[in-house]
């Protein structure tokens, strides 16, 4: 069954997989979710993600059924019931519905849902990594730290949705979204890193952005390979006068970045850095989840 859905521990094919439209994730957002993939069929990271899930259920004062370690016992079976070679997982917790109830209020939902959505993992093309990809600049802002605490990965997407179709009307793969103050924050679901003089930046947490568990891992092996990597403001100047630019995620793992709203970044072709940093990457997950591990 290459995917499949898991409904508080109740198993589905897609077809049969329902929740109810009283659900308060389906009306509001109101849930928090991660993306993870498999390697070797392994989840990779899975305990990173999991920590983070639960601080974002932590902030918005949600329980998760089952706690954690349940969650992943059910994320486990999913995946052997899947069978696939390798898997992209969503994992979604929501506060739960109460039926016939259409109420902001938290203190009336009913009882948690979990949903595990486990599907084949699709590769990105890989001219995207040999060629790099185009980003754009876009007038969409972050949401604010004082509107939404960015430390909380929530379903509640809008904003992201927004940017990232402002940037594919451009003509480009992904978005960077500026916070209030103009500085550059990050994707719709990617992070963003710079590259000038052999020397890695990215956004400040303090900017307003998700802390990524690739971002985070990131600054592990660069640190093994001797780069100094610096968090700080950037500005827009700062991206289209960068050397590199790259893109990291669960998913698009390290992606580097050829242009920037029309503008070529460097040479116009992924830089010397950028793909010693996605060899390090995937040599990482090797070390960690590949056979033998």
């Amino acid at each position: 069954m290459p995917v499949l859905v898991n409904i508080n521990g109740e198993l589905f094919p897609p077809e049969e997989a329902r929740v109810s439209v009283f659900d308060r994730g389906f009306l509001f957002g109101d849930g928090v979710y991660e993306t993870v993939r498999t390697y070797f069929g392994r989840p990779f990271l899975l305990d990173r993600h999991l920590a983070r899930l639960g601080r974002s259920a932590s902030r918005l004062w949600m329980p998760i059924p089952g706690g954690l370690d349940g969650l992943e016992r059910e994320i486990l079976r999913s995946l052997a019931a899947a069978g696939n070679v390798d898997s992209c997982l969503r994992i979604m917790v929501t506060r739960g519905a109460r039926p016939g109830f259409v109420n902001l209020d938290a203190e009336t939902a009913g009882d948690g849902l979990v949903v595990i959505i486990v599907r084949p993992f699709e590769a990105f093309d890989p001219a995207c990594y040999e060629n790099g990809v185009d980003v754009a600049l876009v007038g969409v802002t972050r949401m604010g730290k004082r509107s939404l605490d960015p430390k909380i990965k929530s379903g509640n997407y809008l904003n992201n949705i927004i940017a990232l179709h402002e940037a594919r009307r451009q003509g480009a793969f992904e978005c960077l979204m500026p916070n209030q103050e103009g500085c550059v924050t990050e994707g719709s679901t990617s992070n963003v890193f710079l590259v000038k003089k052999g020397v890695l930046r990215t956004p400040s947490l303090d900017c307003g952005l998700l802390d990524g568990i690739t971002r985070s891992f990131i600054f592990e092996i660069a640190a093994e390979a001797g780069y100094r990597v610096e968090e700080d403001k950037i500005l827009p100047a700062d991206v289209f006068g960068a050397d590199e630019v790259f893109l990291t995620s669960s998913l698009k793992e390290v992606m580097p970045v050829r242009s920037v709203s029309g503008q070529k970044v460097g040479d116009g072709r992924p830089g010397a850095v950028t793909q010693d940093l996605l060899r390090r990457y995937r040599e990482g997950v090797h070390r960690l989840v590949g056979p033998g591990a």
